[in-house]
């Protein structure tokens, strides 16, 4: 077996570099522009300046102190947020309690306080500029952590079919670990590397880095033996629960016996929630319209000017499988429907839906409507009228419905919403099984504050997507090509550059 001499990761130096820095200009951000506004102190321009240095030095301290820049702890976001706001918090009264010793300058606390909010607000937006572009790159192969799956059975091929679908999550598989047989049988396309026995030797002969564990293919003898094995010998260790669809933030670590055990918190889908999410739907939802009036009659207008209807109208399947007509402001010539069939050799999406990054039916005022998602602001007349929510699972054509599973079925118990978990977690992804996970995730652990979460990625994406958004005829990008697009090749071609020149020093 041969090994494996160069491997990148999430856990790369350089990309943990990238990301200290990231959090260090946020954080001074925030202290510029709160010493900025007159909120502070009688103190000197060097005296300012060496405040500064200490506020973002403690905070900065803090966040590796709260493992802010460990994968187990970024890659949950609640987790994440919860540690930033903490360590921005514990920063600032550090920084302040030390400056008072030192005599550097007379702080106003108020002045402390508004600066670590806004360094949460820089940070957050700062932290998910960099996830999405190492989403990105990750998407085609880069900043992969090599991992293999030990187990068996079914659910070694649905984490495998899960990890190959979804690259953006970064893992690399390399192959399994396990019994023989049972990988024939289930794990197609996996590469077998060996049984259990030799686990530890074959991870070092491979390259891995860490291995996701699926237990419910192995006794209980031999997973307890193997996950000891890897742990002890250095490897970074996962347990796959096999839990398809369940919200982590259910699982309550709940010891039985002084034993690793969960406790599955209950969805609760109560009638009075059901009443929130419409009331809320109905504010929001009126009060939006109302305001983007102005910015619909305008490009409706052009729409119109441009030739053919100025809103486009298309039957969707809503709540309960009842069909609704959903507008949208027309972006794509009159003729686009009859044209598709002429187009689905082109699909880049792997299932019934439709979707093609450079598509010819796009208008010229459509292609820049998609992109900053005006087109869809009409919707809203369709949130307040109750056939759709402002979050929710997209709304399907019937001709999709008609090849849905029982599974996704599900999520005809919701209204369809203008934006949803799909729409900026997996629309980049090309398998319809991603759209399948998503949506059923939705349903099955819905919550207020997961709507809220999607609506501020909703904004931030659709924010990165229009400020670079470049008109045709200057240079040819389409509008999916994002501003953390950009940003994913910067970042990207920096760490290569790095990466190019350490291994011309091992050679």
């Amino acid at each position: 077996m041969a090994v494996r001499t160069h491997q990148r990761s999430f856990g790369n130096g350089r990309l943990r570099a990238a990301l200290v820095l990231s959090d260090v200009v946020s954080v001074s951000i925030g202290w510029a522009i709160a010493a900025s506004v007159g909120l502070n102190f009688n103190g000197s321009p060097m005296q300012i300046g060496g405040f500064g240095l200490l506020l973002v030095g403690f905070t900065v301290g803090w966040f590796v102190t709260s493992r802010l820049y460990l994968t187990r702890v970024c890659s949950v976001r609640a987790l994440e947020t919860a540690a930033i706001f903490r360590a921005c918090v514990l920063g600032g009264v550090c920084a302040w309690m030390v400056a008072g010793r030192l005599n550097i300058t007379s702080v106003r606390v108020r002045a402390v306080v508004v600066s670590q909010l806004l360094a949460v607000v820089f940070v957050f937006l700062g932290r998910s500029i960099y996830r999405a572009a190492l989403r990105r790159h990750r998407s085609i192969g880069r900043h992969a952590r090599p991992v293999v799956l030990i187990g068996g059975g079914e659910e070694v091929f649905e984490l495998h079919q899960l990890l190959s679908q979804q690259p953006e999550l970064g893992y690399e598989v390399i192959g399994s670990i396990g019994n023989a047989g049972e990988m024939t049988a289930w794990a197609r396309g996996l590469r077998y590397l060996g049984p259990l026995s030799t686990a530890t030797t074959t991870m070092r002969l491979a390259g891995a880095k860490g291995a996701i564990v699926a237990g419910s293919g192995l006794s209980l003898r031999d997973m307890n033996r193997v996950v000891r094995d890897v742990s002890d010998a250095g490897f970074h260790v996962q347990l796959f629960g096999g839990l398809l669809g369940i919200d982590p933030k259910r699982l309550q670590m709940n010891p039985i016996g002084g034993q690793a055990a969960f406790y599955l918190e209950q969805v609760e889908l109560s009638g009075l929630q059901a009443r929130v999410k419409r009331f809320a739907d109905l504010v929001f939802g009126a009060v939006g319209l109302v305001a983007a009036a102005p910015v619909i009659g305008l490009f409706a207008l052009l729409a119109r000017l441009d030739g053919g209807s100025a809103f486009f109208r298309q039957v969707r399947v809503g709540r309960d499988g009842r069909p609704f007509t959903l507008f949208k402001i027309r972006t794509m010539v009159m003729n686009a429907e009859e044209l598709k069939p002429a187009l689905q050799a082109t699909n880049e999406r792997k299932g019934p839906l439709f979707k093609m990054d450079n598509d010819p039916r796009f208008t010229r005022l459509g292609r820049f409507m998609d992109a900053t998602s005006i087109n869809e602001l009409p919707q809203l007349w369709n949130v307040v009228r109750g056939e759709m929510s402002l979050v929710g699972p997209r709304p399907a054509l019937a001709s999709e419905a008609v090849t849905f599973n029982e599974r996704l079925l599900m999520r005809n118990r919701v209204r369809p919403g203008i934006t949803g978990l799909w729409q900026v977690s997996g629309r980049d992804a090309a398998s319809f099984a991603t759209y399948e996970r998503c949506d059923v995730f939705y349903v099955e652990n819905w919550s207020m504050r997961l709507d809220i979460m999607i609506l501020v990625q909703t904004v931030i994406h659709i924010a990165a997507r229009s400020l670079y958004w470049r008109r045709k005829g200057s240079v040819a990008r389409h509008p999916s090509h994002s501003a953390i697009d950009q940003m994913a090749t910067t970042l990207g071609s920096s760490i290569e550059t790095a990466d190019a020149r350490n291994m011309a020093r091992a050679q």
